[in-house]
């Protein structure tokens, strides 16, 4: 059972039932008595039976009520555990990959600034200090330091400590990068009531979600209950600067972080952020209230010698020489525990093929660019041994090593180099190959399967009764009607390709091996959804036309069909309004083309049926794009406009009416307008995410399994479709979704295959990814891949090729 407020379902239909009974038994009651067929001292023994149903009820309620919130609190209980049980497996990897292993911590300096009446020890203190009084007393921290300075290694360490001290209802401390939090969005009703879209409390509702898999009410309820503790890493690094009196990214989320309250108060975040944006971000009145501010210092030398002492076991180490010998640049490079740790991977440990440290360095900058050009032959050198060793061992499987691969450190640059996204992330598929290349090769792979579906679709038609292959309006309008699906879903599917295709951790990447059933069970699962949507739902559509539903239903009365068809065609409209991309309107010039659009789509669809002539339907056909690209052009409209003008040239191209004896089209096309109108006063900016909540409400409450839409849902298309466009027509959309489908799926395999040709990416970017992980070149926070620095990653954006050795 799902945690969260018990059901209210099943309590609400069984008092309703009792009331309704009650009810009817009263009026029937008064109803014999007014008609002197129950005389009235025989009403209580009538009233008798459903009164004592409704207490019945009503005492069955209670204790269904009663079982529903035990059930629900052992439910908590258990996806808090098993909650804490998978971020403690994550962040303990990540503080090997940090620290390596042992958890040898750099015990830093830091200065502790309490928090206005807060009981925190003030003054300088160790990390380990501020992480031992912290876990005693969760409340908000902010972590400041230099780049480098060990803010995300504190970060880790403190979410390792909470859940070693936490108790079994205690809150569970979740780390995720802050930059992926959307700005909120505010915008004015129509009536003129403000309305914030977003938020904190929804952002790290959607993260546990989607990182550790939470179901969404579960994790609504943990959120809501404060029984999860953010760990924010990375303020800084959600603007570049702070320009301009508008609010920065930062600032918002700031006021995000400080309107999260608890019943004690403000409810416990830690927050890691620069020092130097901090203060900028202070200075604008901007910082995170009612927290203690810890202020990291750089690695003194004694620190340094024993951080170097514990990773070596005391043996000696060609580090010590550096470190005796540290000049001023080496040790103000040194002073960061990401660049110490760099030199440790470099030269740390004899016997591997290090050279000596150099000495002839001048300046901190010439130190932190050589450790950096030689920390991925380090990384690189150190993995491939271990991954020697682990297949030596008897059982090679229990190490994460056991199944990876060797590289070469110039093949693990150049791929690392283009696979370097934005913020420190990996890149998509398509940013790796580059943009515009993968755009083109997936529109060219996609115009040419759609081209040929589209000239080639009638092959089919041997497949079916001569007497059922008919074009309701032409064959030209069923060609062009398969050429603008398959323009859109190609539209759709090439930017998918080109900037949705992410690289993000595999289940394997913690070194859990899944057994040859689970793999195997993974693959069907992955080509069955594959071909359900390549396969199942054009032949659904197919079915739909063929079943020839629409014939049964003759018989229905015309008001009635009409009233249908509205709620269909509206109820098909909404969907239109559940991407942000395609509101109605987001500033006054889009509102303009909201407002032009439709009309002028509904006055080509009127001269439409005038023009007889193959030429003149084109010359129309012409018109609705010209007009669409100079609106674009002038007043920025938005996709919302452009399907609501399609609609309406249909609507007026149609021969029927749109008023009340239309039938069911007529309907639609009245559902249709209303959309239009409603969407032209509700749609504005930010209405997506309010839209598609209320339509994920919608579908929960209608409990439809994923199979069971996926054939409803296109075959009450095909229905459709056959009486709007005839079999022919609904066949050629289908050939044209199966077309565009399998040049996703080619175009996916091509953009790869290009990228892996041109040296931009391993052939196998699983196992190389999982390796980079394990070989600490990459991270993971909040469930995508990041570079192990920030550093790291300016560094490999700007030096396209290895350093000579």
């Amino acid at each position: 059972m799902e945690t969260g407020r018990p059901g209210p379902a099943g309590v609400r239909w069984m008092l309703g039932g009792g009331v309704v009974v009650l009810v009817a038994g009263c009026l029937w009651a008064g109803w014999s008595v007014s008609r002197g067929g129950l005389q009235p001292q025989d009403v209580s023994g009538v009233l008798g039976l459903p009164v004592g149903i409704l207490g019945v009820l009503v005492g069955a309620a209670v204790s269904l009520s009663a079982l529903r919130l035990q059930q629900a609190t052992d439910a908590r209980a258990v996806a808090l555990d098993g909650l804490a049980a998978t971020v403690e497996e994550i962040e303990v990897a990540e503080r090997a990959h940090m620290l390596g292993n042992g958890a040898h911590l750099i015990d830093l300096r830091v200065e502790v600034t309490p928090r206005q009446g807060g009981t925190e020890p003030p003054g300088p203190q160790r990390l380990s200090d501020v992480a031992a009084w912290y876990c005693a007393a969760p409340g908000r921290l902010v972590v400041t330091g230099a780049p480098g300075g060990g803010k995300t290694v504190f970060a880790v360490h403190l979410v390792v400590r909470l859940l070693a001290a936490r108790g079994p209802a205690d809150p569970v401390p979740v780390r995720l990068a802050i930059g992926d939090l959307p700005a909120p969005r505010t915008h004015r009703r129509w009536w003129g009531r403000w309305r914030t879209v977003g938020g904190f409390e929804r952002w790290l509702t959607n993260s546990l979600v989607k990182v550790y898999r939470l179901r969404e009410r579960t994790a609504a309820d943990l959120v809501a209950r404060r029984l999860v503790i953010p760990v924010l890493d990375g303020l800084d690094e959600m603007d570049t600067e702070v320009e301009g009196d508008a609010p920065s990214r930062a600032q918002q989320a700031l006021d995000e972080l400080n309107a999260y309250e608890s019943v004690d108060g403000s409810a416990p975040v830690v927050l890691t952020c620069r020092e130097q944006r901090y203060a900028e971000l202070s200075e604008r009145y901007a910082w995170l209230r009612q927290s203690a501010l810890l202020r990291i210092a750089g690695v003194e030398a004694d620190e340094a010698r024993r951080y170097v002492e514990s990773r070596s076991d005391g043996r000696g180490s060609p580090l010590d020489a550096l470190l005796e010998g540290a000049g001023e640049a080496v040790a103000q490079a040194l002073s960061s525990p990401f660049y110490l740790g760099l030199a440790y991977a470099v030269y740390g440990e004899a016997g591997r093929g290090q050279a000596q440290p150099p000495t002839d360095l001048g300046t901190a900058d010439e130190v932190r660019e050589h450790l950096l050009a030689h920390y991925i032959p380090a990384a690189t050198r150190a993995a491939n041994a271990a991954a020697r060793q682990a297949r030596r061992r008897v059982v090679a499987t229990e190490s994460p090593w056991g199944r990876q691969g060797e590289y070469e450190p110039a093949r693990v640059h150049q791929w690392l180099h283009h696979m370097a996204g934005e913020e420190g992330r990996l890149s998509s598929l398509g940013q790796a190959l580059g943009v515009t290349r993968a755009r083109v090769l997936g529109g060219v792979v996609m115009a040419l399967l759609v081209g040929a579906a589209l000239m080639w679709g009638q092959a089919v038609q041997r497949l079916f009764p001569a007497r059922w292959w008919d074009h309701e309006h032409g064959v030209v309008v069923s060609v062009a009607v398969a050429a603008v699906v398959g323009a859109l879903a190609g539209a759709l599917f090439v930017m998918a390709v080109s900037d949705e295709m992410a690289f993000t951790p595999t289940d394997e990447v913690r070194g859990v091996r899944a057994s040859l059933r689970s793999r195997l069970g993974r693959a069907a699962a992955q080509w069955a959804e594959i071909a359900s949507w390549t396969l199942l739902l054009p032949g659904m559509l197919v079915l739909g036309a063929t079943s020839r539903v629409a014939g049964w239903l003759e018989w229905a009365p015309e008001h009635a069909l009409y009233g249908v068809g509205a709620v269909v065609g509206f109820s098909c409209c909404v969907g239109i309004a559940a991407s942000e991309s395609t509101v109605a309107h987001k500033d006054v010039p889009s509102l303009l083309g909201c407002l032009l659009t439709p009309p002028i789509g509904w006055l080509l669809g009127a001269l439409t049926p005038e023009a007889e002539s193959l030429p003149g339907r084109v010359i129309a056909y012409a018109a609705i794009w010209g007009f669409g690209v100079l609106l674009v052009g002038w007043t920025g409209a938005t996709g919302f406009s452009f399907a609501v003008g399609f609609g309406m040239y249909l609507v007026a191209a149609w021969p029927g009416t749109a008023g009340p004896g239309g039938g069911f089209w007529g309907g639609v096309g009245a559902g249709l307008i209303a959309f239009y109108v409603l969407g032209c006063l509700f749609l504005g900016a930010g209405s997506a995410e309010r839209t598609w909540r209320g339509v994920g409400r919608v579908r929960r409450v209608m409990r439809l399994p994923t199979w069971l839409r996926m054939v409803l849902i296109p075959f009450i298309l095909g229905v459709v479709g056959e009486e709007l466009l005839g079999l022919a027509g609904v066949v050629g959309v289908a050939m044209v979704w199966v077309a565009a489908s399998a040049a996703l799926l080619l175009a996916i395999l091509l953009v790869g295959l290009v990228a892996v040709c041109l040296g931009r990416i391993p052939l196998h970017t699983d196992a190389f990814t999982t390796w980079a992980y394990h070989a600490g070149l990459l991270r993971i926070v909040g469930g995508d891949y990041q570079f192990r620095h920030s550093e790291l990653h300016a560094w490999l954006v700007r030096n396209p090729r290895a350093p000579a050795p």
